[in-house]
């Protein structure tokens, strides 16, 4: 057995109890960790406050149908990423399409025996781990392509702050005659470097959608004016 899939929750719902004991009996085989859940109508807070890495979820259940608890997880975002296999004793393919069809990522038809089981488990804690980390490849380019897109402007808005306040400090310590004009000048720039830096991080944080465009053959940057919305359309 290995001890890392101690660390791997998994929650199973069913109305009946013997069958909660079924399940974790078999998943007890490959030493996970099993959250019993036998009401329905309690389900979807267990989820939440559990955050399962997967749900074995019964379908025929009194009060609350299983089709019906994975529409409310699949609403909600911090909820709707976990997979969610169904079982049932169902076994008609209009029961297993909607199954799917709803988010679920597999429907496990009754009776199973462990092997079964446990191959399609497997099999779906696999890909969920490969999914994870494909998103967290895609963010991590994501923030270098930010970073190139953004890195020569930034720079040429400091730079031309700094040199600013550097000639107006020249001006006030050589306690020469104020010439007003040229420090009026200076704060405009200043002020218009400041507004820029400003545009660009409101772009940032409006960021609803990521698209590229190619910085040079090997580098792709952030396209910040097509992966952002504009303020005034928020």
């Amino acid at each position: 057995m290995n001890d890392q899939k101690k660390d791997i929750k998994i929650m199973i719902v069913d109305d009946e109890m013997i069958n909660l004991r079924i399940v974790d009996g078999m998943l007890k085989l490959e030493n996970y960790t099993s959250i019993l859940v036998n009401d329905p109508l309690s389900a979807v807070d267990m989820v939440a406050e559990n955050k399962p890495d997967l749900i074995l979820l019964d379908v025929d259940m009194p009060r609350k149908d299983g089709f019906t608890i994975c529409k409310e997880l699949k609403q909600d975002p911090e909820t709707k990423n976990i997979p969610i296999l169904f079982l049932s004793g169902r076994s008609s393919s209009e029961y297993i399409i909607e199954g799917l069809k709803i988010g679920g990522v597999d429907y496990i038809t009754k009776p199973f025996h462990a092997p079964e089981l446990l191959a399609r488990v497997n099999t779906h804690l696999k890909l969920k781990d490969a999914t994870e980390k494909l998103i967290v490849m895609e963010n991590i380019k994501a923030l270098h392509a930010a970073m190139v897109s953004q890195n020569h402007n930034l720079n040429q808005l400091t730079t031309s702050i700094l040199g600013q306040t550097e000639i107006i400090n020249i001006i006030l310590n050589k306690e020469i005659e104020l010439n007003k004009e040229k420090i009026h000048s200076c704060l405009g720039s200043i002020e218009k470097a400041a507004l820029d830096m400003n545009n660009i991080i409101q772009k940032f944080k409006n960021i609803q959608k990521i698209e590229y465009t190619k910085y040079s053959k090997n580098t792709d940057m952030l396209d910040l004016n097509r992966s952002s919305i504009p303020e005034e359309e928020l």
